[in-house]
């Protein structure tokens, strides 16, 4: 114990992009690294120096905002305030085919002396990478050491799935990012599409004709990937609380869960699909 609290051998860093629910991160400890958001020249932190209402707010304006990985400097101010608050520093991090995050702090790590820090490529995104880190995070809070806490992140890594829904291509048409909605786009289909993860990359894995469809399909893809039982269950979002929170009744019909959170997916993925985005990440039990 120091001063009241239960100092981990091992403490979890990751970043916001991962969308851990703040009550999640304060129970468990979680570190969290900002990622970077641009307006045109404007750089911001996210939710440090912009808030998820301005990013909203700001969404449509005639320049189309950009996210990027943390600086290595953020991830060096991180760990060197960890050491002595721990023996080992596990860095959990979104898929590097979509993002120089893991090697931003991998540089940073470098730099580091007086722990040890692994990084971790979860090979996925959002809130899968959100799930395996507050696995990691819950190992290490129970006394788990450096073997043990892979171990668990191995699992995870093993049996999480992440889908989310689109309610619009606007965004998507503006930013080019999801090579296979450009040429759905091309061919002027009227679609929703589902977003998910493939070995390592974010991809658009189906596509349905509504969105009410295609939030409905994100359960039972959900389901389908987790046998219908799961450890842990986060309902996506990107500022649609309410409609999360409805969407709960369709996933207790397909999915039996031990835990269930809500979250916000934040700036990283509402730049792919804007406000009303619904999802469903689930590790499977």
């Amino acid at each position: 114990m120091r001063g009241g609290v239960h100092v981990s051998r091992v403490k979890i860093v990751t970043d916001s992009s991962s969308g851990v629910p703040q009550e999640v991160i304060e129970k468990n400890g979680i570190e969290i690294v900002p990622i970077q958001v641009q307006f045109g020249t404007d750089s911001y932190k996210e939710g440090r120096d912009l808030t998820i209402d301005e990013f909203y707010r700001r969404l449509d304006e005639p320049v189309l905002p950009t996210t990027s990985q943390p600086a290595p400097g953020d991830f060096v101010q991180m760990y060197k305030g960890l050491v002595g608050e721990c023996d080992e520093i596990i860095s959990v991090h979104l898929t590097s085919k979509g993002s120089g995050t893991c090697q931003a702090a991998r540089l940073a790590s470098q730099m580091i002396e007086g722990a040890r820090i692994t990084i971790v490529d979860t090979q996925t995104a959002s809130l899968g990478t959100g799930l395996i880190a507050m696995a990691a995070a819950e190992a290490a809070l129970g006394g788990g050491g450096h073997e043990e806490v892979m171990r668990v992140i191995r699992r995870a890594m093993d049996t999480t799935s992440v889908f989310v829904a689109l309610p619009t291509l606007k965004y998507l048409r503006r930013s080019g990012r999801v090579p296979q909605v450009q040429a759905w786009v091309a061919s002027l289909l009227s679609i929703n599409p589902i977003l998910g993860v493939r070995d390592g990359m974010v991809e658009a894995v189906e596509r349905v004709r509504t969105f009410r469809g295609a939030v409905r399909r994100t359960v039972e893809l959900a389901a389908r990937a987790c046998g219908g039982r799961a450890s842990r269950i986060v309902i996506m979002h990107t500022n649609a609380l309410d409609d999360a929170r409805a969407l709960l009744e369709d996933v207790r019909q397909m999915i039996q869960f031990d835990e269930v959170h809500f979250a916000e997916m934040g700036g990283s993925m509402a730049v792919h699909g804007g406000a009303g985005m619904l999802g469903i990440a689930v590790t499977q039990a």
